[in-house]
């Protein structure tokens, strides 16, 4: 569990970061918060940790967000997988994902934990992927490994090469139109 200071931070560092991308400082994040770097530096030991934790609570975050969707009934299955596909809280809609393809390079034990994330958690997933296979909603015979495949590689690319640098689109209307394109080609 994250501490309230903790929490403080990293939801700086996130606003930060949508301005600065990886290039931001701790005194960015200091200013943002008006707060003393000091303050920072009791709670994360350096950048690289505050990026290491950030991917933690963005994703717990947004498995949070993965279980309201799967809890709740006034969705029809097939909205259900949409949903819960392109899950981000309100919250993170506006993080500016474009920054991310650089942190392979500059942060690469960050991006391993990216992509550890990225391919872990599929059963929820999987549980209602075969529900709409059992309501047909999802083709019989769509094969989900494959489709988790297609899923993962087209996030990765999306962050390891610059395909939205310089576009007005944020990373959710990117996350909305994979899991469009991909719904539609197993969707019946």
């Amino acid at each position: 569990m994250i501490n309230e200071t903790k929490e403080k931070i990293l939801k700086g560092t996130i606003q930060v970061f949508n301005k600065k991308g990886l290039k931001l400082t701790m005194d960015d994040v200091a200013d943002e918060l008006k707060i003393s770097k000091k303050t920072i530096y009791k709670e994360f030991a350096s950048k690289d940790e505050i990026f290491d934790t950030m991917v933690d609570y963005v994703f717990d975050n947004i498995k949070a967000r993965e279980s309201e969707i799967l809890d709740s009934d006034e969705y029809t299955t097939i909205e259900k997988i949409r949903l819960f596909l392109s899950a981000m809280p309100e919250s993170y809609r506006n993080i500016n994902f474009q920054e991310l393809h650089p942190l392979k390079d500059k942060y690469p034990k960050v991006y391993k934990k990216l992509q550890r994330r990225l391919e872990s958690g599929w059963e929820p997933a999987f549980v209602l992927l075969e529900q709409g296979k059992a309501e047909g909603v999802i083709k019989e015979e769509a094969d989900l490994r494959i489709f988790k495949i297609m899923m993962e590689a087209s996030l990765e690319r999306c962050f390891e090469q610059d395909v939205m640098k310089g576009c007005k689109r944020r990373y959710n209307d990117y996350l909305n139109t994979v899991v469009d394109i991909l719904l539609c080609g197993i969707a019946s």
